[in-house]
């Protein structure tokens, strides 16, 4: 990422289109309703945690090393929220 600014954007819209996402699924769906909620809820902690991590990084890390390893946990927890979108999808 170029910026801590655009990492920030970044992770807000992927979050905003995993919210989308599960807000359709969630009409087409027999799921129960507090499983769509803890999704949602899933969504919003994801958001806020990591651009809370964003703005302030470990000390003694170099920010490079840092950044990465953001963006690589970023990934696997959204992949994980997608996956249990998904799966309630299919119910």
């Amino acid at each position: 990422m170029a910026s801590r600014k655009n990492l920030k954007k970044v992770i807000t819209y992927i979050a905003d289109q995993l919210a989308t996402q599960a807000f359709f699924a969630s009409y087409n769906t027999n799921a129960d309703a507090a499983e769509w909620v803890d999704v949602f809820n899933r969504i919003f902690v994801l958001n806020k945690e990591y651009i809370a991590r964003a703005n302030h990084p470990e000390p003694g890390l170099p920010a490079r090393k840092y950044f990465d390893s953001l963006c690589i946990s970023f990934n696997e927890d959204a992949k994980a929220i997608l996956d249990q979108i998904q799966q309630l999808q299919d119910k």
